[in-house]
């Protein structure tokens, strides 16, 4: 459940901790023209847990946020030398993509741990055009990000990473593959559809930094696990099947720096898990700085939904501090709430890509909405 409240409030500790940490993020930056504004959404969850969400206003946007630093560290305010952005949104929606299975069924394959097939796959159905949930995130995440980089000092170095799934999503078939439960015609159309849903997915998010006001920055693609892609492609096009321990091999032949480290101090036991890697070393990537050498902030724009990932690298990154003392990590995270949401009391019904209404919707009057016209009137941005 989310109400909105005064942000500078007596009354709210919690809601105070969240407005200083945007403060000390924006100090940090050096980001001129952001306001901190005095009101906030707050989700509540239970009798005493309760996220708060600032509204920073930037770039004549508004967006409730929620500021992640280090745990248990705040920012050390020194600044940093340079800006490293990743954001990234996931591909289709349950609306968007339906796999089925011989008794009609659809499979999920899109859910965060899909229980095991108990039949075979025999068919995708993808809608083309892009989802809800998709171009609502791109549009947010990306007019935010532009907004921040307007900002910024001239003379701070930025880059900018789409971390668009490729290899990850290749894998959400690899068990099934092993167990006979879909053909390689099959998955190498999912590899097809993958591959051309991110090239989509890329040049949406692309075209949105890229208007002016944002400079000469620099936005590349993640392509850390494309080899793993073309390696799994290759195997199912042959006629066999990927397996783990060559999954594995072959990302760590590829000579990824990042990648190395991490493997010192981890091993992925499940398809899974080396998936979720791929979005993990790119956090590492971002926010990596070697003894001696001025200090890089990674800096993590993406939905509230993917605070998880913020965790779990930060996780990571503690067990590489300690394995390798020369190493240190300056990560942020600027989490921000979607426009639009499914109405429901779960984090999961709210979802716009696990419950997809689709683009247009019946207004009180029974006039027709047009959800992907009210997704970008609800930025006050103009884009010209």
């Amino acid at each position: 459940m989310f109400h909105t409240t005064n942000a500078n409030g007596s009354g709210s500790k919690p809601l105070r901790r969240a407005a200083d940490r945007v403060r000390e993020l924006v100090e940090l930056l050096g980001v001129q023209d952001v306001t901190v504004r005095p009101d906030a959404y707050v989700e509540v969850f239970g009798h005493d847990s309760t996220v708060a969400y600032p509204q920073v206003e930037v770039g004549g946007d508004v967006f409730p946020v929620h500021v992640k630093a280090a745990r248990n560290r705040p920012f050390d305010g020194a600044g940093v030398a340079s800006v490293n952005v990743v954001s990234g949104v996931c591909l289709f929606s349950d609306r968007r993509l339906r796999v089925l299975d011989v008794t009609g069924r659809d499979v999920g394959l899109l859910r965060p741990r899909p229980e095991p097939l108990a039949e075979k796959i025999i068919e995708l159905r993808v809608d083309s055009r892009l989802s809800l949930y998709e171009y609502e995130s791109s549009l947010r995440q990306m007019r935010l990000v532009r907004g921040i980089l307007a900002g910024l000092p001239t003379s701070t170095p930025v880059s900018v990473l789409l971390d668009l799934p490729r290899a990850q999503y290749y894998l959400f078939l690899a068990d099934a593959l092993r167990r006979c439960m879909v053909g390689p015609e099959l998955a190498q159309a999912w590899f097809d559809e993958v591959d051309t849903r991110r090239q989509r997915v890329a040049e949406l998010m692309a075209d949105e930094i890229t208007r002016p006001g944002t400079g000469g920055v620099t936005i590349r693609l993640a392509t850390a696990f494309d080899g793993l892609a073309d390696h799994v492609r290759s195997v199912v096009a042959t006629g066999g099947v990927p397996e783990l321990e060559d999954c594995v091999a072959v990302v760590d032949a590829g000579g990824d720096h990042v990648w190395r480290l991490l493997r010192t101090v981890w091993s992925p036991r499940t398809f899974h898990e080396l998936g979720h890697a791929g979005y993990t070393i790119e956090k590492l990537r971002a926010s990596l700085t070697v003894e001696g050498a001025p200090p890089s902030l990674g800096l993590m724009v993406d939905s509230v939904s993917e605070r998880r990932g913020h965790a779990a690298a930060e996780s990571v990154q503690r067990d590489l501090a300690r394995r390798h003392p020369g190493l240190s990590f300056t990560m942020a995270g600027l989490y921000s709430l979607e426009k639009l949401m499914a109405a429901g009391d779960s984090r999961r019904s709210r979802s716009l890509f696990f419950n997809d209404p689709g683009t247009v919707a019946v207004g009180a009057a029974g006039e027709e909405v047009d959800l992907l016209r009210l997704t970008r009137d609800s930025h006050r941005r103009s884009t010209t």
